[in-house]
């Protein structure tokens, strides 16, 4: 069993509209019932476009990163116990959000270095982060280059703008 089955199994359980806790139970119960003993850290997050509420479920994985329109950056840091433990995976959690807001999610193939503390890692990025342009791609680019990978992990980085202003 691979990556793969558990992301066919993500989408398989997103597309029939379970909310992120039960998502990250199914895919806990899953996963130690076909690979016992391996683990998966996940965050899944639902974004309610109606309220600008994001509700945030995470097992185990490095925390979202949520840049505000007035630029300053904040970590979710709220989460559960990694998939494939078997444990009891908490609720999820809410958070608002409002217009314009830049949701970050990365890997840890990104920003996690042999010998320097995750912590430092993470103020790196949020610090990145909050040079935000509106260009997304622009952002990413900018993440690319100045946080540079160094090739131990592979890398993925998802920037989402969150209910942008429109323009009538």
């Amino acid at each position: 069993m691979g990556m793969g089955q558990i992301r066919h199994a993500l989408r398989a359980y997103a597309t029939e509209g379970h909310p992120p806790q039960a998502i990250l139970s199914r895919l806990d119960r899953h996963l130690t019932t076909v690979q016992p003993g391996a683990t998966v850290t996940l965050c899944v997050i639902l974004v309610d476009h109606r309220s600008d509420t994001l509700h945030i479920a995470n097992a185990g994985h490095l925390p979202p990163l949520l840049r505000a329109p007035d630029g300053t950056t904040a970590y979710d840091t709220e989460h559960g116990p990694l998939l494939g433990l078997g444990l009891p995976h908490p609720p999820a959690h809410q958070v608002t959000a409002p217009p314009g807001t830049l949701l970050l999610l990365v890997t840890d193939g990104l920003i996690e270095r042999r010998h320097e503390d995750l912590r430092t890692s993470l103020a790196s990025l949020a610090d990145v982060t909050g040079e935000d342009s509106a260009d997304l791609e622009e952002t990413c680019t900018r993440l690319l280059q100045r946080l540079s990978p160094d090739g131990n992990d592979d890398v993925a980085l998802m920037a989402v703008r969150l209910n942008p202003a429109t323009t009538a």
